[in-house]
């Protein structure tokens, strides 16, 4: 008698996201532009036009970029809504 085969099940690695979600506006329209041998990337949102430069250093991904953005506006966000109350 042979031994039963096993299924072989093939995990698929999913890429990192291009657009990301806006903080402000809640629409999937953030990206990250950065051009080669540059030192900071320009986070853009498409819907509510909110951009930021922000440091690029060699290892960066767009993920770490929009982080990075992410924590600047927000920021931005509770000052100004500290003022106002």
């Amino acid at each position: 008698m042979g031994r039963k085969r096993r299924k072989i099940i093939r995990k698929t690695v999913k890429p990192p996201p291009s657009v990301f979600l806006c903080p402000l506006c809640n629409h999937e329209a953030v990206m990250v532009i950065h051009e080669k041998d540059s030192e900071v990337a320009r986070v853009v949102c498409g819907f509510c036009k909110v951009s930021k430069e922000v440091p690029w250093y060699p290892s960066y991904t767009p993920v770490d970029a929009y982080a990075a953005w992410y924590d600047i506006v927000t920021k931005e966000a509770e000052g100004v809504e500290a003022r106002q109350g």
